[in-house]
């Protein structure tokens, strides 16, 4: 049930598909947009999700996670029945699809994930998998349904002349004005959704009855058992040593009084030797045999140049940030949290290239018909996705997270150079296309996983949501590196640029997360 409300929510995964449908149609209204332009709704909603996702924490606490849902359910209905009703300006357009949309799906975004952790204490990449999976459904249910009912008859777009460049819209009447009638129609899917959600999920733990909680209170009760009387034994320990001690001092005091008189007399003798010692100690030493004091300084000057020298080391900061030691911690009290949270916006930068362009370079590279990129493309790349989500949520199960990372990184990497070499021809593009739907998959899931396993559950909602807020920044670099190379270069090779980030962050969220 907790899928429900996830795919009510992730149409944003259809924009990609829609973005030739929306471009088109705004042309035909008298817009002068490109599907840069409209490619900035989609940049927008991640904007905004990502700022509403650190609301979203205060409304959950406030109305309850159920509440929340119905409410954000009810925001997604009118913010898509308003586009609908507005779908000719691109301003409204922006503001209903872009921001109205992103404030509902932003405030409940977590909450399938951290009512999933209550559950489910156990394989938590694998369970961070399937939820999350959900999500990956939503482009196999809207994409074709939006391309069906548009354009039923597989019309093909017409060739264009925009920007030195050349770029493919469509101009058939009857397609372009079904593009609000979807908008309406997916309005009532997500409203039906929502509210299945809502209503079905389960929020509660039953603590008497989960055997995992069962098996911590038993552990937590042997070890304090455990502790109770290993602390008996020690004190019985201490009190044979005072008595030892005792009976050792009496004997000491009988022998230094018989004693005390030879004692005396040896000592006259050897203060002269002492002292004579002492000379020859500073006069061979060169100053290296000074008293203890001298010394006690030196070292305490030595400590604080390496103190200041650690700080700059990569051991610093293996030792500093290894996992664990923020556990149930606010990710903010880590002192390397923003070099993870930069490394985790260059890291996923290529998901929103691959996700709003990868049916238009299919269209204007391989020349194949609208309907069947659509169906083979969706398909194949929702399939791949949940694949990656639920497959690279296990590998995070079983290996280290480092290790995982870069796994995923060369896999992100090779798809960014190989893409603009093989577009030309479909059959390698949808295989890329799966390929990097795969990796964005696990991209996806990294983002839970680390914040679950190196900051824990306590936070989990208030963490998750600040480390998501990489989403924002990664939308921005994104529309920049596009926007700067637009004109310059063909869309295809953009792909070079994200694959050189890809190889800097992917040795960056290495190094952090060991």
């Amino acid at each position: 049930m907790k899928g429900l409300s996830s795919m009510q929510a992730s149409i944003i995964n259809s924009y990609g598909n829609l973005n030739i449908y929306l471009t088109s149609y705004l042309r035909y209204k008298g817009n002068n947009v490109t599907y840069r332009d409209v490619a900035f709704i989609y940049e927008l909603t991640i904007i905004t999700l990502g700022i509403f996702m650190l609301v979203g924490n205060i409304v959950q606490k406030r109305l309850g996670e159920r509440i929340t849902i119905l409410a954000c359910s009810l925001m997604t209905f009118l913010a898509f029945y308003l586009s609908s009703v507005y779908a000719h300006s691109y301003i409204l357009l922006c503001i209903f699809m872009g921001f109205f949309y992103a404030v509902g799906y932003g405030i409940c975004f977590t909450i399938p994930l951290s009512c999933a952790y209550k559950h489910f204490k156990n394989n938590r990449g694998f369970i961070s998998g399937i939820i999350i999976s959900a999500i990956s459904l939503s482009p196999f249910l809207y994409c074709p349904l939006q391309t069906m009912l548009i354009n039923k008859n597989n019309v093909s777009p017409v060739q264009k002349k925009i920007n030195n460049s050349t770029e493919y819209y469509f101009d058939d009447k009857d397609v372009l004005n079904r593009v609000p009638n979807v908008l309406f129609l997916q309005s009532i899917i997500f409203l039906i959704f929502a509210t299945m959600g809502g209503f079905l999920a389960t929020m509660e733990v039953k603590m008497d009855n989960d055997p995992e909680i069962k098996k911590q209170k038993k552990n937590l009760l042997s070890e304090e058992k455990n502790s109770n009387t290993n602390n008996v034994d020690k004190n019985i320990v201490d009190l044979e040593k005072n008595e030892e001690g005792y009976v050792a001092t009496d004997k000491h005091k009988y022998n230094t009084n018989t004693d005390s008189n030879n004692i005396d007399i040896k000592n006259d003798n050897s203060r002269s030797a002492k002292s004579m010692k002492k000379k020859k100690k500073r006069k061979f030493g060169f100053g290296f045999m000074n008293d203890d004091k001298n010394n006690n300084d030196d070292n305490d000057s030595k400590q604080k140049g390496n103190s200041l020298f650690g700080m700059l080391t990569l051991d610093r900061i293996f030792t500093d940030n290894y996992i664990g030691k923020y556990y149930n911690k606010k990710c903010t009290e880590d002192k390397f949290f923003f070099l993870l949270w930069i490394s985790v916006v260059l890291f996923n930068c290529y998901i929103n290239f691959v996700i709003m362009y990868w049916k238009i370079i299919g269209i204007n590279y391989t020349h194949v018909e609208d309907k069947l990129i659509t169906l083979n493309g969706s398909f194949i790349n929702s399939l791949s996705n949940i694949a990656g989500r639920i497959i690279w949520g296990i590998i995070y199960d079983k290996i280290k997270i480092n290790y995982t990372i870069f796994l995923l990184g060369i896999c992100i990497i090779f798809c960014c150079f190989i893409l603009p070499i093989i577009s030309h021809v479909y059959i390698y593009y949808a295989l890329v296309c799966a390929l990097f739907y795969f990796c964005i998959g696990g991209s996806l899931v990294t983002i839970p996983v680390i914040t679950l396993k190196k900051y824990g559950e306590t936070h989990f909602s208030l963490n998750m949501s600040i480390l998501y807020t990489s989403r924002i920044a990664n939308t921005f670099l994104c529309s920049i590196i596009v926007s700067s190379f637009y004109k310059m270069l063909q869309l295809r090779y953009l792909s070079y640029a994200f694959g050189i980030i890809s190889s800097v962050s992917t040795l960056l969220m290495c190094i952090l997360t060991k």
